[in-house]
C-alpha cells in the first residue's frame, strides 16, 4: 500500500490494471500512438466506486473550452505518474504486481505520441520521477528500494546507481522523493516512511542528501529536527521542491496528510541559496495558520504546491473538517495561495473542493492551471494573480491526474 495516502491517487499493490506500455516484443521504439490533437495534456482518471482502482488516459487537446472527447486517447496505468522536459514525455508505470514493468520516453507532438526509448523497471522499486541534469544524465530515485538510477535521459541506458542505504532509518529504505539541482549539487528529500507508508512516530524530522552531480557521490545529509516537520515532498510533484528567485531552495512538507489529527505538522522548510544546510529560522509549520476565506480551518496537510514568484505559493491543503471515510474519495482538499514572506494563507475563491486523484498545477502565459474534481464542478481551473480570481477553463466529468500546457 505504499501509495495509499502520500500518492492518493495509485491503486492497491497488486491491482491488473492495463498500462500501455505492453511487452517489448509488441511495442517497438518509434511506434506512433494515438493521444489527441493540441498542446493541452491531460491525464483523466475515471475511479471505480472505491477510489483505488478504476482507468487513466493521456490525451492532449488543443485549447480550453473544446469538449474532451476520449476517442483518441492512449491508455495508460491507473494514474501513472509523468515527467516531462520539452517534448519528452517520460510515463512511469502504476505501481502494481507485473513480470515486464517499463518506464517509457515519448516524443510528443501536436498530433501525438511516438514511443523512442523504454528501460525495464524492477517489481516493488517504484520509481514515480526522472529529475534531467542534461542531455546524457538523468536521475531516476526509486522509492521502494531505496536508491537513485543514473541514466541517459534520451536511449534510458542505465549508467550507474547510488545506493542509498545507510542513510535510511530503521529499515532498509530512505525512500527517496524529489529531487532539485543547484550549484552541482543534487538535493534529494528522504521521506523515511515506516511500515504504515506514514513517517516513523520517533522519527519527524527532514532528511535532505547532497549529492556531488560530477561524481555522483554522497557529500553528506543533512537534517531539520526543530520544526518537527516530516514528509519532505509527494516523489511525483516537482513543484513541491523549488527554488525562489534568490535561489533559496524550499520543500513543502507533507506530515500525515491530514488523516491523524494528533499530528497535523506540515509545511516548508528552507535550503538557503550558497548553503548546504538548513536555515531552521525560515521553517514554517503551517498547521497553525488560519486560512482566510473558511470557517477557521487550517491546513492539516500539503498535497500539491506550485511557486508562483515573489515568496508565493499557490497550493492544495487539506483540512480535517472535510475528511471522509474514504481517503481516495473526500472532497478534502483545497486551493489556496501561500505567503512565504507574510506567513498568510488564503483561500481561491472559484476552484471547488477535490479529491486527490486531481490537485495538478502548472503554469502558462502567466497564469496558473489547476486540476480539481468537485461536486458540482470538474475540470481545469485558471487562476490570475495580478487580479486574484479564478474561473473554470476546462469541463470535465473525470478526475484529472495530470496536466501540462506546452
Amino acid at each position: 500500500m505504499r501509495k495509499t495516502l502520500f500518492y492518493s491517487a495509485a491503486a492497491m499493490c497488486g491491482m491488473a490494471l492495463m498500462f500501455t506500455a505492453c511487452d517489448k516484443e509488441n511495442n517497438d521504439e518509434n511506434e506512433s500512438f494515438p493521444g489527441g490533437k493540441g498542446h493541452i495534456l491531460i491525464e483523466p482518471t475515471i475511479k471505480n466506486d472505491d477510489g483505488a482502482s478504476g482507468a487513466s488516459y493521456l490525451l492532449q487537446v488543443e485549447d480550453f473550452g473544446k469538449e474532451v472527447k476520449f476517442d483518441n486517447a492512449m491508455q495508460v496505468g491507473f494514474s501513472s505518474t509523468i515527467s516531462i522536459y520539452g517534448n519528452d514525455v517520460y510515463v512511469f508505470p502504476s505501481e502494481m504486481i507485473r513480470s515486464n514493468l517499463e518506464l517509457v520516453r515519448y516524443v510528443r507532438s501536436a498530433d501525438g505520441f511516438t514511443r523512442a526509448a523504454s528501460m525495464q523497471i524492477t517489481p516493488g522499486s517504484a520509481p514515480y520521477t526522472l529529475i534531467k541534469y542534461d542531455d546524457n544524465k538523468a536521475y531516476i530515485p526509486q522509492y521502494g528500494l531505496g536508491n537513485i538510477l543514473i541514466v541517459n535521459p534520451m536511449t534510458l541506458k542505465l549508467k550507474g546507481e547510488i545506493d542509498l542505504s545507510q542513510y535510511a532509518h530503521s529499515d532498509q529504505s530512505a525512500d527517496p522523493a524529489r529531487g532539485i539541482i543547484r550549484d552541482g549539487k543534487l538535493f534529494i528529500a528522504l521521506d523515511q516512511v515506516g511500515p504504515t507508508w506514514m513517517p516513523f512516530e520517533d522519527y519527524r524530522q527532514i532528511d535532505v542528501l547532497v549529492i556531488d552531480v560530477n561524481t555522483d557521490a554522497v557529500e553528506k545529509m543533512i537534517s531539520e529536527t526543530t520544526s518537527g516537520l516530516s514528509f519532505p515532498t509527494r516523489p511525483f510533484l516537482p513543484g513541491m521542491m523549488f527554488m525562489n528567485e534568490a535561489n533559496d531552495i524550499y520543500i513543502a512538507c507533507c506530515g500525515n496528510f491530514g488523516y491523524d489529527p494528533t499530528y497535523v505538522k506540515n509545511g516548508f522548510v528552507c535550503i538557503p541559496a550558497g548553503n548546504t544546510d538548513f536555515d531552521t529560522d525560515r521553517s514554517w509549520d503551517i498547521s497553525e495558520t488560519v486560512i482566510e476565506g473558511t470557517d477557521g480551518w487550517k491546513p492539516a496537510s500539503i498535497y500539491n504546491s506550485y511557486y508562483m514568484g515573489n515568496d508565493k505559493v499557490i497550493a492544495f491543503v487539506a483540512c480535517l473538517e472535510l475528511n471522509g471515510d474514504n481517503p481516495y474519495t473526500a472532497h478534502n482538499s483545497i486551493a489556496v495561495v501561500i505567503d512565504l514572506n507574510s506567513k498568510t494563507i488564503k483561500r481561491i475563491q472559484g476552484i471547488p473542493n477535490t479529491d486527490p486523484h486531481s490537485g495538478s498545477i502548472c503554469e502558462y502565459d502567466g497564469k496558473f492551471y489547476v486540476t480539481a474534481y468537485g461536486v458540482d464542478a470538474s475540470g481545469v481551473f485558471s487562476y490570475d494573480p495580478a487580479t486574484g480570481s479564478a474561473e473554470q477553463v476546462l469541463q470535465c466529468n473525470t478526475d484529472l491526474s495530470y496536466l501540462y500546457i506546452f
